[in-house]
């Protein structure tokens, strides 16, 4: 069957925009509310995840500063033990004697007893506070270097 070639629409739904008015608000209307509604979702997922790296990041800082501390503790506590043990070398080698008879020995202990004084010196609160001001230590700066070469 051949149905002949329409040249005239007329019978279709007759839609003018003054019609569609309504129609199109509330499209928009809905449509706004929908995009809030993601940007809002959106923003909390943000800051959830801005949260936990924040904990992960303290945490990691905390870490940091504990393993610094650990380290400065270490290196005093060795500087104690070389002074005991040179404390203890000293007193070993003067024995009852005030003065060594061997002209070595006695230069030695010189020098061992100037040593000895500037190690305690240095383990002194004020030479340590020095210390500890100059690597930042134990005080509120003690995250110094944190995160400075990592790639982030």
């Amino acid at each position: 069957m051949n149905w002949p070639i329409r040249r005239v629409f007329r019978d279709g739904k007759t839609q003018t925009l003054e019609a569609m008015v309504s129609d199109i608000a509330v499209g928009l209307a809905v449509l706004a509310a929908a995009k809030t509604q993601v940007r809002l979702e959106q923003d909390a997922r943000q800051r959830a995840w801005q949260t936990e790296q924040d904990s992960r990041e303290q945490t990691a800082r905390l870490a940091y500063i504990g393993e610094r501390r650990a380290k400065a503790l270490d290196a005093i506590l060795v500087d104690m033990e070389s002074v005991d043990r040179l404390r203890r070398l000293i007193g070993a080698l003067r024995g009852k004697q005030a003065e060594p008879t061997e002209p070595r020995v006695a230069t030695f202990l010189a020098w061992a007893d100037a040593t000895l004084a500037a190690r305690m010196a240095r383990l002194s609160p004020t030479a340590l506070e020095a210390q500890f001001e100059d690597s930042r230590l134990f005080g509120g700066d003690d995250d110094r270097d944190y995160g400075r070469h990592r790639w982030s």
